[in-house]
């Protein structure tokens, strides 16, 4: 669960992360985004557990663009996107584990 997000950090599970986060069921991982735009190549990882809701953080001010071709694959995989700018995309994640749902997020700390 996320208890925290400012810009430039998430506290998840009482352990402060000053990066850009993935959360792949019980697993946190640190990502670089390399480019202000979230790839396929981003998202390999998270899509390994199958999720069916895959949230996608634009970062506080919603700078990080969202590759087109995302968007046709997770409909053909059919698993629900959710894509918001950072804040917003912690809150849909704990709502999703609250749910119970089979949830990934790919989350910017920063953009």
């Amino acid at each position: 669960m996320i208890q925290e997000f400012k810009y430039g950090m998430f506290k998840i599970d009482n352990k402060q992360f000053y990066d850009n986060v993935k959360l792949i069921g019980s697993k946190i991982k640190l990502w670089e985004c390399k480019e202000r735009q979230i790839t396929m190549n981003d998202l390999e990882d998270l899509l390994e557990i199958n999720p069916e809701l895959l949230i996608i953080g634009q970062g506080p001010g919603g700078l990080i663009a969202v590759a087109d071709d995302i968007k046709d694959v997770m409909r053909m995989r059919k698993i629900v996107l959710k894509v918001d700018k950072s804040q917003n995309a912690c809150e849909l994640y704990n709502r999703a584990l609250k749910d119970g749902k089979r949830v990934a997020a790919i989350i910017p700390a920063r953009g």
